[in-house]
């Protein structure tokens, strides 16, 4: 029996195989074949590696060094010039402490006039440094002597009109009235002056008396 099923199924398995052959599709009972694998992809190259830095030697560390230190001198020397320039033109620009002292002097004194400012050009061109000091203490003895005289002799009167010749430098020349007198000081009304202007009585000489206004007026 065995032999007989034996030979069955192998008549029957080529009677399958000569049908799908007909037919052209795989015989039954035929090891089926396998689909061919894609292909492969090609990899992607890879990227080429930067080089490796190559570490400077000493002497171009010391090269690099040394440049550097001579870029930062060069600044350094641009700006002291820089500031040794702008301080020269600061210190021409001021004037000395003392020479700012003689100016504000300078602008105390009192105007002189026409004739006055002549004598005084005459003088400073002409004598020498010595001279010229030598006059100023003679002017100066000269109206020390007339103040003498004028606080001995001179009696002030509240209306006198007067004119300052000598004491704050900014009233010289002026002339006032006479609104307080004392036995060695007054007071001055002047025009343009806040307040009246405290002199001693040797600083001012009289131009007209108040009972000599008085009586022209009256007459």
């Amino acid at each position: 029996m065995t032999d007989q099923t034996n030979a069955i199924d192998k008549a029957i398995a080529a009677a399958q195989a000569r049908k799908a052959a007909k037919e052209g599709g795989p015989a039954v009972g035929a090891p089926a074949t396998k689909e061919p694998k894609p292909a492969k992809e090609p990899k992607t190259p890879k990227e080429p590696k930067e080089p490796k830095r190559v570490k400077p030697s000493d002497e171009e560390k010391a090269a690099k060094q040394a440049a550097k230190d001579a870029e930062r001198a060069t600044r350094k020397a641009e700006r002291e010039v820089l500031r040794a320039t702008k301080k020269a033109e600061k210190d021409a620009a001021r004037k000395p402490a003392h020479m700012s002292k003689v100016e504000k002097a300078a602008e105390k004194l009192p105007e002189l006039n026409a004739e006055a400012q002549n004598a005084l050009n005459e003088i400073t061109s002409n004598f020498t440094a010595a001279q010229v000091s030598a006059l100023a203490s003679h002017l100066q003895y000269f109206n020390r002597v007339k103040a003498t005289e004028r606080a001995l002799t001179q009696k002030l009167t509240a209306g006198d009109t007067v004119r300052i010749v000598s004491g704050d430098a900014r009233f010289i020349g002026c002339e006032g009235t006479v609104t307080k007198s004392q036995r060695i000081r007054c007071y001055c009304s002047v025009p343009g002056a806040k307040k009246d202007v405290y002199l001693f009585t040797s600083d001012v000489e009289v131009i007209a008396q108040a009972t000599a206004q008085a009586t022209g007026t009256e007459g």
